[in-house]
């Protein structure tokens, strides 16, 4: 008997659609590697005529810089050998210029980050003596804490300003290569060339925490407690380690935050799941109850910082009155309660997309505007990628994390009444908002029909014995 040849043999319809191969060598989209090359040059040539021709205090960043970026390049190598689809080295080399870019203006604009070198410089020289109690003025966590940080930052770079400010713009970037770094480990099948595009160039995630203050330490430690996060979703080792380190180092500026993420990292690990489960008792279950223990008692040391920090002994919500303490200013506006459900829908699009072009006033406002609206255009373009979301919430708990703190952050920050505040306060949700929008439109199942299977109505009744 004759075997058929493969021309012979019936074609197999897939039973799902057939998501792209990550290890297949296709052509790269584009070559941000030239881009990454063109911006730091124009920078080192922008920034070596702002100290030399117009006396601006910048010079340290013809030194500072291309020392943060040699001290990045084995990220970028090492993200170049796992990705060959797309040029992800040069796309995070550019990501990196832009933040430096973006210091020059949060160096001649935010106010804070100059209050904070002024307090770091401080204290930075009691630490060159190794007198580390020195009075950080205001509580720790909290200010105090930013002061802290800022003073050991200053340690570094010889309290310099401009190189402080370029110094966290790095930690900054850290921070999205940390949550870029969580994304493709636990999911190793989604559009890691979106996610990547949408943290490194996104201009909130972008702009904001290249400056010294709470926003840049803030989206850098939740990178590493994310990148941990997804360790221990996936079971591979050193993923408490890292989600411990980086929930102490964000507690000590804003334990509410933190504690917001080890609420959804926690709902994560009770309701996800793994297909290969089978309901014995393992290592890994063991594991899994001894990580909640940890957890329940970190929870416990966040939700002690939170009171301290708010003066409050109760941080259920009903005693947080934000909208008080931030409704000031031009960019100030009535936010709705979040605690009700027609509330908490507007706190949604309020957290997500305003300020509304006829809301904004200010060139920092009208920019935040239209990222907004882009962001509502790309969020209706990708209406299949969300409406697979319910269905890969205990199959990848990690989607289930993210959309987790989107909602609780929602929650807790859906009734800040100015928009300025509100936009910097966001840029630590978005790279999680951002998995949702990167999941792959949800798998296409069709069953498969032979060739020769008789009409609908002419089939036999009975089998043949």
């Amino acid at each position: 008997m004759v075997a058929p040849t493969g021309a012979d043999r019936p074609a197999r319809r897939p039973l799902r659609a057939q998501l792209p191969d990550r290890g297949a060598a296709t052509p790269r989209y584009f070559q941000w590697r030239v881009v990454a090359v063109v911006l730091f040059l124009a920078l080192l040539a922008l920034y070596s005529w702002l100290w030399l021709i117009e006396g601006k205090p910048v010079g340290v960043a013809v030194i500072a810089m291309p020392l943060l970026f040699l001290l990045s390049a084995p990220l970028f190598a090492f993200a170049s050998r796992n990705e060959t689809r797309f040029d992800i080295g040069g796309l995070l080399a550019t990501g990196l210029a832009l933040r430096f870019a973006a210091t020059y203006y949060r160096f001649t604009n935010a106010s804070d980050g100059a209050t904070y070198h002024l307090a770091g410089s401080e204290l930075a020289k009691s630490y060159r003596q190794l007198n580390f109690n020195a009075d950080p003025v205001f509580p720790v966590p909290g200010t105090g804490g930013m002061r802290i940080i800022a003073g050991v930052a200053e340690v570094f770079t010889n309290s310099n300003e401009f190189a402080t400010f370029l110094l966290f713009a790095w930690l900054g970037f850290l921070g999205c290569y940390f949550v870029y770094r969580a994304f493709v480990t636990a999911l190793p099948n989604a559009d890691h060339r979106r996610y990547a595009l949408l943290v490194m160039l996104w201009p909130t995630v972008l702009f904001w925490p290249s400056s010294i203050g709470k926003d840049c330490w803030l989206l850098f430690t939740i990178g590493i407690a994310a990148l941990g996060a997804s360790r221990v979703l996936v079971r591979r080792p050193g993923g408490y380690l890292l989600l411990g380190l980086g929930l102490f180092a964000g507690s000590f500026v804003r334990p509410h935050v933190t504690l917001l993420f080890l609420l959804a990292f926690a709902a994560a690990l009770l309701i996800g799941r793994r297909q290969n489960t089978r309901g014995a008792l393992t290592p890994s279950s063991v594991a899994k109850v001894a990580g909640l223990v940890v957890l329940l008692a970190l929870g416990a040391v966040l939700a002690t910082r939170t009171a301290t920090l708010l003066n409050a002994n109760d941080i259920s919500g009903a005693s947080i009155d934000l909208s008080g303490r931030t409704g000031l200013g031009g960019s100030a506006f009535s936010a709705p309660n979040p605690q009700n459900p027609v509330g908490y829908v507007i706190a949604v699009f309020t957290v997500l997309f305003r300020p509304l072009l006829f809301e904004a006033h200010g060139t920092d406002m009208i920019a935040t505007s239209f990222e907004g609206l882009f962001l509502l255009g790309l969020c209706v373009s990708s209406w299949r990628r969300l409406l697979s979301i319910p269905r890969r919430l205990r199959p990848e708990p990690y989607t289930l994390l993210a959309l987790a703190f989107v909602l609780v952050f929602i929650l807790a920050f859906g009734s800040v009444s100015n928009f300025g505040i509100l936009a910097r306060e966001r840029s630590v949700m978005m790279p999680f908002f951002f998995v949702l929008l990167s999941v792959y439109p949800a798998e296409v199942r069709r069953r498969a029909k032979p060739k020769d299977a008789a009409p609908r109505g002419q089939r036999p009744r009975h089998r043949a014995r």
